[in-house]
């Protein structure tokens, strides 16, 4: 309800005064127009005793129309969830998980399990939506080999497999499997054996895929990176297996497919689309890649070969493109020789375990949360705002490069009367590469947002535009490379906040008084750096890293805070990627350290740190300091519900593995730590229980925390058993 703030017309040429409530009017407008103007004409008195009605009136329509909203489990208020769990008798609803699983979809579909109740589509539907993940059930008897009738010969499960069949081939031993196999022993329950009489598999896909650019938005690709006599399309250059967008199950019935399950694309089944869209039978649009020469149009599909598969194709004078769907690698020829073309855009999808590091995910809600918790003592609102687009001429609100949008954040500054003092945004509106040297100076008590985010357009009726409005972007869909090293300087109170990039190099920070530094869901293929002095610069300096894959922190400065939340701290992360000469002598001087901070107090929660640590104090929860960790300082903080490596010193522990200092305990097991595998810095299936559940609330410990993955695996457990036939036995599979 809303006061009016302006002298307005009434109906029939009444005056309406103002502080009147709009649902005064509304209220007013049901009486006679000789009662209204009566009213007006005495001093509005019935005039305010409706705008206290009005006032009772509003919250009794806002409670019916909550009520009503109950009603329907996909509008009801949370608390409401569980009474109507109880309307169609669920007697236990998995716990409340977030992260796209949702207890709404398991009431509102629960009296469709039961009529399918039975069935293997109905375990996978129960899986799907306890869990959050897609899933695939499979039933292995009918993949069991067996001595056929003469009369009843089951030609689908040949005892032998047809070596010629090699597009199936690449499915053997996946939940994909399609060919039949001879009995085994082992338990399926253990996750040991699967091919069984009463057994039936349940396998969920954690994985998510990411697209980068648009089929419909050229300008929008990313930049391949030139590796060896090929090129990478990851910018950072990294080894990284091609994925396809999973296609929207169109029915319960149905069983989960290869197209519709985020999996790795397989290179028989891109060589399947690419001779689609070849025949006309598939829009070109619709493929998993696509790959640009320059400025020009995406290479048609006859011109892109699948990498092992096939030959070049037989046209003079054209530039094709071999494709490594396994190593996300590219590999161009002209007239039968190896091309180097000085620029490659492409379009593709990349898998990922946790929207951790820069990624074309939505990345509003922590953005928010940077900006809400950021300790800069400026003023409110945001002062200016200027959008970076690769190539563009520069104008009032856009610039072609980085540099140029920082350059023209410090003339804001520097103009009489500039924005001084509050935010200035600085965002990057395309998922391009930046090459250029990158330094800012800070003034005072002033905040730069450098953030990958794209502008909302404010259109008029026909084709006018609106300016934007500063403060209004979206952080979502962009992933942006910045190819060399940052340099930042800050005044007192001053802040930098990072958000959403690829950074190839270090985030330095030179002497001066900046306040805060945040780096919230980025790469930094380099150390983020606080250079030492022998005064009192950066003293007040507080450092964030924030959902972000960083090599390490090397904080020389007398920084006195580090907060490190839901992120990875990997110092073989620079080693890991294609080095260049300057790379190459940085890592021979490097400690493997993940954080060095002799004055600092490090704050690390829900967060993989692979390399030493070495602070004054420390305290940590569901952590992993996977390498001896040393805190000068042992009666200040606590780490609790953590691994810490033997041969650290660190404050008390309180459920943490080993238990005490001294002890051996069990080590952790990752999936991998290849920084372009999609589960880079997981935890494997095969991790001991005390790290893989010993997390707060039961969870894995580490940077995959916030997943739940342990509490998701027992909650499908539990809730498929209603629905198991009689007799058989299921056994769970989370990747």
């Amino acid at each position: 309800m809303t006061e009016r703030t302006e002298r307005s017309e009434g109906h029939e040429g009444m005056p309406s005064r103002p502080g009147m409530t709009a649902g005064a009017d509304r209220l007013l407008d049901l009486l006679p127009a000789h009662v209204r103007l009566r009213d007006a004409q005495t001093g509005d008195t019935l005039r305010a005793l409706l705008g206290a009605v009005a006032g009772e009136l509003a919250m009794l329509e806002g409670d019916l129309a909550a009520l009503y909203d109950s009603w329907f489990v996909e509008t009801c208020p949370e608390w409401v969830v569980p009474y109507l769990a109880d309307l169609v008798g669920l007697d236990e609803l998995p716990p409340d998980l977030g992260d796209a699983a949702t207890r709404r979809a398991v009431v509102a579909n629960t009296v469709g399990y039961r009529r399918r109740k039975g069935t293997v589509a109905v375990l996978e539907q129960v899986a799907r939506d306890v869990t959050g993940w897609p899933a695939r059930a499979v039933e292995y008897f009918p993949l069991l080999t067996a001595a056929t009738h003469v009369n009843h010969v089951r030609l689908d499960r040949p005892a032998t497999v047809d070596l010629r069949d090699a597009d199936r081939l690449d499915l053997v031993s996946g939940p994909l499997d399609p060919f039949a196999h001879t009995a085994e022993a082992r338990r399926i329950a253990s996750r040991r054996g699967r091919y069984g009489i009463p057994n039936v598999g349940v396998f969920l896909f954690p994985a998510r895929v990411y697209p980068v650019g648009s089929a419909l938005a050229l300008d929008g690709w990313s930049r391949a990176r030139p590796v060896g006599d090929g090129y990478a399309v990851d910018p950072l250059g990294r080894s990284t297996p091609l994925f396809a967008p999973p296609t929207a199950e169109e029915a319960i019935e149905r069983l989960a497919a290869e197209p519709a399950l985020p999996v790795p694309l397989r290179p028989r089944r891109l060589l399947a689309l690419l001779r689609a869209a070849r025949a006309g039978a598939l829009d070109p649009l619709l493929l998993p890649i696509g790959v640009r020469i320059g400025t020009g149009a995406p290479l048609p599909p006859d011109r892109v070969r699948v990498c092992g598969l096939e030959d070049l194709a037989p046209v003079a004078g054209q530039p094709q493109v071999y494709v490594d769907a396994v190593s996300g690698r590219l590999r161009f020829h002209l007239g039968g020789s190896v091309h180097r073309p000085a620029r490659v855009s492409v379009r593709y999808a990349y898998g990922g375990l946790a929207d951790i590091g820069a990624g074309t995910y939505d990345r509003t809600e922590v953005h928010e949360n940077a900006l809400a918790t950021d300790l800069y003592s400026g003023g409110p609102g945001v002062g200016g705002q200027v959008a970076v687009r690769d190539g563009a001429v520069s104008s009032t609100m856009v610039v072609g490069t980085v540099a140029d949008g920082l350059r023209r954040a410090e003339q804001e500054w520097a103009r009489p009367g500039g924005p001084v003092g509050r935010t200035f945004v600085v965002s990057v509106t395309d998922s391009g590469s930046y090459a250029e040297p990158l330094a800012v100076e800070i003034p005072a008590e002033t905040r730069l947002v450098l953030v990958a985010a794209t502008w909302p357009e404010r259109r008029l009726p026909g084709d006018g535009r609106l300016p934007p409005v500063p403060g209004e972007y979206a952080p979502d869909g962009l992933r942006p490379h910045l190819g060399t090293s940052l340099t930042v300087t800050g005044g007192p109170g001053s802040s930098l906040i990072l958000d959403g990039f690829l950074l190839d190099g270090d985030l330095l920070v030179q002497p001066g008084r900046l306040g805060a530094l945040t780096v919230s869901q980025c790469t930094v293929a380099g150390v983020v750096r606080v250079a030492a002095t022998g005064d009192a610069s950066n003293r007040d300096l507080r450092v964030a890293v924030v959902r972000s894959i960083v090599d390490s922190l090397d904080l020389a400065g007398p920084v006195p805070l580090v907060s490190v939340v839901d992120s990875v701290l990997d110092p073989g992360l620079v080693a890991a990627l294609p080095r260049t000469r300057a790379r190459r002598a940085f890592r021979a001087a490097a400690s493997g350290a993940a954080v060095t901070a002799p004055g600092a107090h490090l704050s690390v929660e829900g967060s993989t740190l692979l390399g030493s640590v070495g602070v004054r104090s420390i305290d940590a929860s569901s952590a992993m300091l996977v390498e001896p960790a040393r805190a000068e300082h042992r009666q200040t903080g606590c780490v609790r519900y953590s691994y810490v490596a033997p041969g650290s010193r660190v404050p008390r522990r309180f459920h943490c593995v080993p238990a005490a200092e001294g002890d051996a305990g069990p080590r952790p097991v990752f999936a991998t730590l290849d920084p372009g595998a999609p589960f880079y810095a997981a935890l494997a299936m095969s991790c001991p229980a005390e790290i893989a559940a010993g997390g707060e609330d039961e969870s894995e410990m580490g940077a995959h925390h916030h997943l739940r993955r342990p509490l998701r695996l027992r909650a499908a457990e539990r809730m498929l058993q209603p629905y198991m036939p009689v007799g058989l036995e299921i056994g769970i599979f989370g990747s």
